[in-house]
């Protein structure tokens, strides 16, 4: 049999909500059956996850005790066939084309690297528009080949299996891997593209609060990480671009603004150790069961 041409690997913690709608978007793609494979990796699940995993034998069902997606993650890459990996989450959807896509855009360009985007799972302008920012944001750091203004996302980003060869694994230091792992892969010279009309819907993002929320807890883990720091003149740049983006969509840049502090509020209160990593674990636990609480 031949390998597959992706591996698709999803890590899930209690996702009994939304992993059956992220599964079944899998199994319905555009896309040949025998060129990509399903890899779901358990991250010590206590709800009806497995009982959901279970229903679907074709799916490759791994599990990892070490509580932390980036180490699930590393789980699937060890077990991983194809020749690309694309991470994706337990709480997307992926349309029919998504796979199609990915390897129309992969085989054109010979990307190492291809990140791609989402859309939230409820239609809300302000969320639209802090994804406009971040898209610029991208195109601009692969423009100008700027690491430090690169972003990635973990619910869709592709890798090709070599590169993690050469670089090794995730480090799990991290809530923002994906993007720290990127940054090092553009440093070193890999191709990295960006196709923000490659999206997933994100179902973890249905509000304004939630992604709050989110954008806090990665400003304190963005402390963390002792491989790399973006530099300063990246941070500036970014900058730039967000007061351009506020002031050109006023009065509702001013929500925009809102993202942007909680974000900071989040990384001074983490720099200055005014909260611990145990803090920061509780705290990312506590928004996975309040996220899920929110969809029963």
């Amino acid at each position: 049999m031949n390998k597959p041409f992706f591996s698709v690997v999803i890590p899930f913690y209690n996702k009994e909500n939304s992993l059956e709608a992220c599964i079944k978007s899998l199994l319905t793609q555009d896309f040949p059956k025998d060129d990509y494979e399903i890899i779901a990796v358990n991250n010590n699940s206590t709800d009806s996850s497995l009982a959901i995993l279970n229903k679907y034998p074709s799916i490759k069902l791994l599990h990892e005790k070490i509580q932390n997606p980036y180490t699930a993650r590393n789980r699937g890459i060890l077990n991983a066939s194809g020749k690309f990996i694309i991470f994706t989450d337990a709480d997307t959807e992926a349309p029919k084309n998504w796979l199609l896509n990915i390897y129309n855009v992969i085989n054109k360009n010979n990307y190492d690297i291809l990140i791609g985007w989402y859309t939230p799972r409820r239609n809300i302008k302000l969320l639209e528009m802090h994804s406009l920012l971040v898209s610029e944001r991208i195109k601009r750091a692969i423009k100008e080949n700027s690491p430090s203004m690169i972003t990635a996302c973990a619910a869709n980003l592709i890798i090709k299996k070599d590169v993690f060869e050469k670089e090794g694994l995730f480090l799990d230091n991290s809530n923002s891997e994906d993007m720290y792992f990127t940054i090092r892969c553009m440093i070193k010279g890999y191709r990295i593209g960006f196709e923000d009309n490659i999206a997933i819907k994100r179902n973890d993002i249905d509000s304004i609060g939630i992604f709050m929320l989110k954008n806090f807890i990665y400003g304190c883990s963005n402390t963390l990480d002792i491989k790399h720091k973006s530099s300063f003149t990246g941070k500036l740049k970014y900058v730039f671009i967000t007061i351009r983006v506020i002031f050109k969509y006023f009065p509702l840049g001013a929500g925009l603004l809102l993202f942007t502090l909680s974000y900071f509020f989040g990384y001074i209160l983490s720099k200055f150790r005014l909260l611990s990593g145990k803090s920061l674990s509780n705290l990312i636990y506590k928004y996975t069961l309040f996220t899920n609480y929110l969809k029963k």
